[in-house]
């Protein structure tokens, strides 16, 4: 590093996090880290937000957040190689990735000829469509400008607006992540004097701008809308408005703040002797689609280290994960051949609730599974209450590796609730790894839709069958079960005096959708069940619902997730 014009060792390399996304589009762990060798910063994560997203899948783009495998590293001595930057990201590989290990692909595959006819994904023509800034075309992305592609990945396209809240308390230069040639990238905000940290914070502006007229052959109108594997729809024959198409920008030197690559060199609360770094802005290019550092094609500017060069443990060629800047063709040892996952075919719970109001309780988990093309390695069950302990929950884990040389396994392990243990709904996971890092992780969701149990409920107020009959104390509202649930879901509630009880379901927006119970009932432990139907008895669409309890002042709702 003595030689080096912009030294970043010692920043952001040393994070390690696990945080339980509980969100309802997400419902997993976001696990990343950022360590560093002599020559390179070391990015491992799963790719998974560690903040709220928007609902996924949604109509303009049905796909689910999955767990990627995200291996990645950046030269800890970033050099300036290019004026005007290489282009990058896409096909070229990733131009960035964020602190949490999300992706930064400000582009899309989507695609328009000079007839107007355009696809969303893999589309064909000259024209790029952009993924923001227009209306014509709508990709479902979300309040931090970001979607999910059909391979499950979530990525940004923009400004990260949840992660930047996460990561500062003002309107502060918030580093965000690291650009595959190794330089720094920031979100909105930097010094007015780029070389004086003394001078007033700005939103910094692109020098990017609408062109003055189209270009020649440019389409006017969509004639014709192919949505592609999985994105979005619209309606043909209506107008394409300028904005829409990458081409329609062009970069005026001095215009704005930054240069081509939506960067400058200047002086950041990191590198206080200055830097070249990236923005990413509100306005176009919103991030930058080139690169004026040297990077190795993409995904990490140090290249692709082998695994005798690095430290045990980090990522590398000779790991047996494919992942960030390694392709068949740089590591065929670690891509050349796909793997597939094992499956989960069964997993069972020995009980549905648990009371732990007078003893601990003792609950059998059984489990099996299989693997197509790869030996059984390990796996890893999880109970997990109100998101975890990053959320202010609780956790249960158990975990342990299967016998040597199998393909087929099935395995049996215990949890023991303690006396007192809080009440409530604990979601299951499941985690399975094979012998070349294959994982499936299951939670709750995953193991309703493969009519797996999915959870278990903690309930310490009801202490025995003789006492069905006692009168409840208070009034209560419980969760239902299942959850999620096809087709029936059964509500159970308390009623501590005779009163008139209203029971509703209503969906996200507060519309009513069925009335189950209105009727004046005695005291005592009641269910009612709702067959996902609403007042006219018609079904009602998969998603999420509320139901509510109203019994004279006293009032409360909770979730359901109704699958189809």
């Amino acid at each position: 590093q003595d030689e080096c014009e912009y030294p970043t060792v010692g920043v952001l390399d040393d994070i390690n996090e696990e945080i339980y996304n509980d969100d309802e589009s997400v419902n997993a762990y976001s696990i990343y880290s950022w360590t560093s060798d002599d020559l390179n910063r070391i990015l491992t994560g799963n790719g998974i937000p560690n903040h709220e997203v928007g609902t996924f899948p949604n109509p303009d783009n049905p796909n689910t957040i999955s767990e990627q495998n995200v291996s990645a590293t950046f030269t800890l001595c970033p050099i300036l190689v290019s004026d005007t930057g290489e282009p990058a990201g896409g096909p070229a590989g990733a131009i960035a990735y964020a602190i949490n290990s999300v992706k930064f692909d400000p582009a899309t595959a989507g695609r328009c000829n000079d007839e107007g006819e355009c696809s969303l994904a893999q589309g064909q023509g000259n024209w790029n469509i952009e993924a923001l800034g227009h209306e014509t075309f709508d990709f479902g992305d979300d309040m931090n400008h970001a979607h999910v592609q059909p391979s499950g990945e979530y990525h940004y396209h923009g400004m990260p607006e949840l992660l930047i809240d996460l990561l500062e308390d003002d309107e502060s230069m918030t580093l965000i992540g690291w650009a595959s040639d190794g330089f720094p990238v920031y979100t909105r905000y930097g010094y007015t004097d780029a070389n004086d940290s003394s001078s007033a914070l700005i939103s910094l502006q692109p020098s990017w701008r609408l062109k003055s007229e189209p270009d020649e052959g440019r389409p006017d109108t969509l004639t014709a809308l192919a949505g592609g594997p999985g994105q979005g729809q619209n309606n043909p024959n209506v107008p394409i408005p300028m904005g829409a198409f990458t081409q329609d920008f062009e970069f005026v030197q001095g215009l704005g703040d930054l240069d081509e690559c939506n960067g400058r060199v200047g002086v950041t609360p990191e590198f206080p002797v200055g830097i070249y770094y990236y923005m990413v802005t509100d306005d176009f290019p919103f991030f930058s689609r080139c690169l004026k550092g040297d990077f190795a094609g993409g995904g990490g500017g140090g290249g692709v280290p082998d695994c005798d060069d690095v430290p045990l443990g980090n990522p590398c060629c000779g790991d047996g994960v494919c992942g960030g800047p390694e392709t068949e063709d740089n590591c065929p040892s670690d891509c050349g051949t796909a793997m597939v996952p094992p499956d989960l075919n069964s997993f069972t719970l020995s009980a549905d609730s648990v009371n732990t109001s007078a003893e601990a309780v003792t609950v059998i988990y059984t489990l099996s599974a299989s693997d197509l093309d790869d030996y059984l390695l390990d796996y890893t069950v999880r109970l997990i209450l109100n998101g975890g302990p990053i959320n202010g929950g609780e956790i249960m884990e158990s975990a342990g590796q299967f016998n040597s040389n199998l393909s087929t396994a099935s395995i049996s392990g215990a949890f023991v609730f303690p006396i007192g243990t809080t009440e409530g709904q604990w979601n299951a996971r499941v985690l399975i790894n094979d012998e070349s890092n294959n994982q499936t992780n299951l939670g709750p969701v995953e193991l309703a839709e493969k009519n797996l149990q999915s959870y278990i409920i903690v309930d310490n107020t009801v202490l025995g069958i003789e006492q069905l009959n006692t009168q409840p104390l208070e009034f209560s509202l419980f969760e239902s079960y299942p959850n999620p649930f096809n087709p029936v879901t059964t509500i159970r509630y308390t009623v501590s005096d005779q009163l008139q009880i209203n029971i509703s379901v209503y969906d996200m927006r507060g519309n009513l959708v069925k009335n189950l119970l209105n009727s004046i009932q005695w005291p005592g432990v009641k269910t009612v069940q709702w067959d996902a139907t609403d007042n006219y008895g018609a079904a009602v669409s998969a998603g999420v619902y509320l139901y509510k309890i109203q019994a004279g002042t006293f009032s409360e709702t909770k979730k359901m997730i109704f699958l189809k």
